[in-house]
């Protein structure tokens, strides 16, 4: 669909946006984490031909809530039959709870993860889960060791090519050059923000079950763009 047929949200508005959908309508991180995820992989299954089934998928996750999300992509990917690889940026005992959680459920799972980019494999698709839509300032120490390891590589950016400060529209020094990204609930302003197409790549959007009350208490009614399903291409890309 048309990026004109969207609002745009800004940082503030998205944290509102999780803060009435946590506080007020009892919907968990977990939830939430849960509909990016699978959303995350179904995008991924389309990115490398429509098959999962051996397909060599490299997840790279931060310590807070975007990492969880891949977390939880890397599960249904695994699920899917593809081989999945898990980098993190810290051990899991310092992840985020929520994260943390994922984490222990993926390797329940069976699915092997490592801290930091030593051997990376190469792969069909890398997913950018290192940094959400709040990241701040420039990546540093083994975040931006993971960063730059996603150079050369075919990237798939969840809601946000890390490195891309949203708030800000700037872009840091060591980024993400994603293929994709798959943003989450509405479309955010720094997406948008002059030298932010190429990081960007083709943007999609993803349903993660924000009903319209919400966005309607932030005076940004519209119609739903998930009619034929949780998926839509944002035709226009980040520049308008």
């Amino acid at each position: 669909m048309s990026s004109s047929a969207l609002p745009w949200l800004s940082v503030d508005e998205m944290r509102e946006v999780d803060r009435i959908m946590t506080e007020e309508l009892g919907v968990t991180l977990e939830q939430m984490m849960e509909n990016a995820g699978r959303n995350l992989a179904v995008l991924a299954r389309l990115l490398v031909g429509g098959d999962l089934r051996g397909a060599r998928i490299v997840v790279f996750a931060g310590a807070g809530g975007n990492g969880g999300g891949g977390l939880a992509a890397a599960r249904h990917l695994a699920v899917a039959g593809a081989r999945v690889d898990v980098r993190l940026t810290r051990p899991a005992e310092s992840l985020a709870p929520v994260t943390e959680r994922q984490h222990e459920i993926l390797t329940r799972a069976g699915v092997a993860t490592a801290v930091g980019a030593e051997r990376i494999p190469d792969a069909d698709l890398a997913i950018d889960a290192l940094l959400g839509y709040g990241q701040e300032g420039v990546p540093h120490g083994s975040l931006a060791t993971l960063v730059e390891a996603t150079a050369g590589r075919r990237v798939l950016a969840l809601d946000v090519p890390s490195g891309l400060e949203l708030s800000t529209g700037t872009l840091a020094r060591p980024h993400v050059q994603a293929e994709a990204t798959l943003t989450l609930a509405l479309p955010k302003d720094g997406l948008r923000a002059p030298g932010a197409r190429d990081p960007v790549g083709r943007l999609y959007l993803a349903d993660i079950s924000v009903p319209p009350s919400v966005y309607e208490r932030l005076g940004r009614p519209h119609a739903s763009p998930f009619g034929a399903g949780p998926l839509v291409r944002v035709d226009d890309g980040p520049d308008g």
